[in-house]
């Protein structure tokens, strides 16, 4: 069976149509699907870069924190800072002016004990025309009592240095504190020492005070012997 040309051409311009229209189909596709992958990729980037800026973000975050919590936690050693000093400074001269009295009496102030000795050279009680008479005794007592605060003040006059230089020494490192606790570590042992002192100085004053009373004590000491060697002397 033989087609017409008019057919026969129609046919072939048809299939040239076809094919020049899959052609164009397919190259558009060929266009788009790297350009879908492109912008594929650059927003897989951009969230990348987004991640990115948020873990830094977090990391500041968490390392002032850790810095603020450092700030007011831990130990820097402040405390102990000539601690130790003061303690032994302290524990040299006792709370009571009986343990003072008491602790002079055997011998606890050593050296220094001998050397106010010599300058008060003690009369011994056993000399007395009356060793167990009231005279004696209160010769004994002063004596002892003197001998007692010029040892016992020679220590704390040496315990008071020992806080002041402490003191001196904390002060020097105000301006080193790494940061609030610190500070606060440092303004606690400023506050204990100055309290070592300001005890150190109650001592002293109290010393002074027993040193007065026991003046006061001789002179009337001294009054009730002369009334009664007035009152045996009429009789």
């Amino acid at each position: 069976m033989r087609f017409p040309r008019r057919v026969i051409r129609t046919t072939l311009v048809l299939s040239a149509i076809a094919i020049l229209a899959h052609g164009q189909v397919m190259a558009q596709l060929a266009v788009v699907a790297p350009v879908s992958d492109m912008l594929a990729t650059l927003n897989q980037g951009e969230s990348i870069a987004k991640w990115a800026e948020q873990l830094a973000e977090m990391k500041r975050q968490y390392d002032q924190m850790k810095q603020q919590y450092e700030a007011v936690t831990g130990s820097y050693g402040r405390g102990q800072l000539g601690l130790n000093d003061s303690i032994n400074a302290a524990s040299v001269v006792p709370g009571s002016w009986q343990e003072v009295v008491a602790q002079q009496a055997q011998g606890a102030y050593g050296t220094k004990q001998g050397q106010y000795e010599q300058v008060l050279k003690t009369m011994p009680r056993e000399l007395f025309q009356d060793p167990k008479g009231q005279g004696a005794a209160t010769y004994q007592l002063s004596s002892d009592s003197v001998r007692a605060a010029m040892s016992s003040g020679d220590a704390l006059y040496g315990q008071v240095q020992t806080h002041l230089n402490n003191l001196t020494r904390l002060g020097q490192q105000i301006d080193s504190t790494a940061n609030l606790k610190d500070a606060q570590d440092l303004q606690n042992r400023i506050a204990v020492e100055n309290g070592m002192l300001q005890t150190a100085m109650a001592k002293l004053t109290a010393m002074n005070v027993n040193l007065q009373a026991n003046m006061l004590n001789e002179q009337n000491q001294a009054t009730s012997s002369v009334e009664s060697y007035h009152r045996r002397s009429s009789n």
